[in-house]
């Protein structure tokens, strides 16, 4: 009975030490991550998946290094990973859209937007990624809706006001319209 209680002890010890070793080393990778260092940033983040696969957190600012040294599909691999673990990530689900529209994957990307919409509608740079990702698409009044609801939650969202334009401009040339 008492090796038991002690094997017990041993491995919650284990765990906890492995979880705040994993906290350190994402901190750490963060603080590369913020100097511009992604690479070292990403052996950073890795060593803390290593020892705690289940941390949301460190999968989310892997792919954010990745995304910053232009690795997409690492990138989108590791969002997934942060949603699995934490399904209301709407960050997670934004920065996957983002990465997915460089991959020009355009419906992913809505998809992924529309997403974090659902989880927070007053998330302004959601709506305005998907006004960009619908402007791209030629759905310009698609696009108008999306940088409006932008605007309205954000009335300073100087870029969507200038897309905004854009997209009606392009409307008025003749621009496909949508439903």
């Amino acid at each position: 009975m008492k090796k038991s209680a002690s094997l017990i002890v041993t491995i919650l010890f284990t765990i906890v030490v492995d979880a705040q070793d994993a906290h350190n080393l994402n901190s750490k990778g963060f603080r590369q991550a913020k100097k511009g260092n992604y690479t070292k940033a990403i052996q950073l983040f890795t060593r803390a998946l290593q020892l705690d696969d289940y941390f949301a957190d460190a999968w989310y600012n892997r792919a954010l290094a990745y995304s910053r040294l232009k690795e997409y599909s690492k990138a989108i691999a590791d969002y997934t990973n942060a949603i699995k673990l934490r399904s209301h990530f709407k960050m997670a689900y934004n920065n996957r859209g983002a990465d997915r529209n460089e991959l020009k994957d355009h419906a992913g990307a809505i998809a992924d937007y529309t997403k974090a919409i659902e989880l927070d509608s007053n998330y302004a740079r959601a709506w305005y990624n998907r006004g960009v990702v619908q402007m791209n698409l030629i759905e310009y009044e698609k696009a108008v809706s999306d940088f409006t609801k932008a605007i309205e939650l954000e009335p300073g969202y100087k870029e969507a006001f200038i897309n905004r334009e854009i997209a009606k401009r392009k409307m008025m040339e003749g621009g496909r319209r949508t439903k």
